[in-house]
């Protein structure tokens, strides 16, 4: 393909403005409209962006000839807005999570996949400094095997975040600290880790008033072998953000700004094995550079006629495992997120047309 990409942004709040830019930082796009139900926002948005403004997603499409899309919308609207995009036929590149319940993703992958056009997910954090040079340590065999994998994310979000939407913190439209917040830690983990073939989890609200979670804890089995946990909550004062990944060989872990990476020397005692560090900590991508990132792959993906880095389908995993953690909890066992995917799982915490 050797004309510009035409992009649109549906959603003109919030998101929408980073992958506008990332749009404009883009080689082979064009940012040429967005779309918004509320017409002060795509007016404003337009009007900031340089771009045709719609109420209308179809419209959009067809009236500017749209190629391709990033959704922007609400969480819980993602599954509609995609469906209709791939009616309309163009391509789409979809905000986290790809949706909130297990059926809105099954509808919208498979209209995707009918209408013959790409769908993609976004997880910035992939691209970020640190997480590249541990993905490529464990991919070195630098860790030797790996034996375990844990995130935690441990943030602060007050009452009056909660209060200020009727929307956050819905299970329909939002979700928890897990599908909210957490979702990039777990993708981050199971990217670098692998599948996970069964969760156990409880959730609570321990300080907060809404209707999801805002802690949770998981002890997780993946499918390789190697055992996990994950930590979230948005509860808390304090605390640190952190991946970390153990091997027979050597440890890592991503906090703060940046990677640590020990491996040991093959000297020390029966308690006590040696080791010695072999990464500088690297810098994090600056704000909206992952969002680039993202929107530069997808947009090579479409011209050079290849699936992205995030395929639709691997942007349902970290959600799969979300529900998987939602039903243990609430069947107090532990559930496979292949179950979900699958549909062996139901139940009003993982399907939609079961609630």
């Amino acid at each position: 393909m050797s004309e510009p990409i035409r992009y649109g942004i549906i959603g003109c709040v919030g998101i929408g403005g980073t992958h506008a830019e990332a749009v404009r930082n883009a080689e082979g796009a064009e940012l040429v409209a967005c779309s918004d139900v509320v017409p002060e926002n795509a007016d404003a948005f337009a009007e900031e962006h340089d771009c045709a403004a719609y109420t209308d997603t179809t419209e959009m499409i067809d009236d500017a000839d749209v190629d391709a899309v990033s959704v922007c919308t609400p969480s819980g609207t993602h599954s509609e807005v995609v469906q209709e995009v791939a009616a309309a036929g163009a391509n789409v590149l979809c905000e986290k999570p790809l949706d909130v319940f297990a059926d809105r993703m099954d509808a919208m992958i498979a209209a995707c996949e009918e209408a013959d056009v790409t769908l993609a997910g976004v997880f910035q954090r992939r691209y970020d400094p640190p997480a590249r040079g541990a993905k490529a340590a464990i991919e070195d065999g630098e860790l030797g095997d790996v034996v375990l994998g844990d995130t935690a994310l441990k943030w602060f979000r007050s009452q009056e975040y909660y209060d200020s939407g009727d929307w956050r913190g819905t299970r329909e439209m939002d979700g928890g600290v897990l599908m909210n917040q957490a979702i990039h830690m777990i993708d981050r983990l199971r990217w670098l880790v692998g599948d996970v073939a069964e969760v156990t989890a409880h959730v609570d609200n321990v300080d907060r008033m809404l209707e999801c979670e805002d802690t949770a804890a998981m002890a997780l089995r993946f499918a390789d072998g190697p055992l996990g946990t994950i930590e979230a909550t948005t509860a808390v004062k304090g605390g640190e953000t952190r991946t970390e990944v153990n091997g027979t060989e050597g440890s890592l872990a991503i906090a703060g700004d940046g990677l640590s990476l020990e491996v040991g020397t093959g000297e020390g005692s029966p308690y006590h094995a040696e080791t010695e560090s072999v990464a500088d900590p690297a810098e994090t991508s600056p704000l909206g550079a992952g969002h680039d990132a993202t929107v530069q792959d997808f947009v090579n993906a479409l011209r050079e006629g290849r699936e992205p880095a995030v395929t639709g389908r691997e942007a349902r995993k970290p959600v799969d495992l979300i529900l998987a953690a939602y039903a243990s909890a609430e069947r107090g066992e532990p559930v496979s997120p292949e179950a979900v995917r699958s549909g062996d799982i139901g139940g009003p915490q993982v399907r939609a047309e079961d609630r």
